[in-house]
């Protein structure tokens, strides 16, 4: 586990974003399975590859309509937090990702 350096609190998705969510990066496009938590600076994210650390990526959601691109870092990554994910998913992974664009993360609240 990565040492907490988030400042903002943190909305934990009960119900997760309807539509296409991905994380563009380089020529890749990701998808992304599950929105973990995310605050105004950040977002963490359950994705089908590793992303590496450093990488600038978009985040895209597309939903009736919407066309929604968020820039960001990857600050960290991880395989599944815990061993029974890893087992049940061999290829999901965890990404924190810093976003430079926060006040478009609005548009989710």
């Amino acid at each position: 586990m990565y040492p907490e350096k988030r400042q903002e609190e943190r909305s934990v998705f009960s119900r997760q974003p309807k539509g296409k969510l991905q994380i563009l990066c380089g020529a890749r496009c990701l998808n992304v399975s599950k929105v973990l938590d995310a605050s105004p600076m950040g977002i963490r994210l359950k994705v089908d590859a590793q992303v590496e650390i450093g990488e600038n990526v978009v985040i895209r959601y597309q939903a009736d309509g919407i066309d929604l691109k968020l820039n960001g870092t990857v600050i960290w990554n991880s395989n599944s937090l815990t061993p029974a994910e890893r087992e049940a998913n061999p290829g999901s992974h965890v990404a924190g990702i810093k976003l430079t664009s926060p006040s478009l993360l609005q548009a989710f609240w």
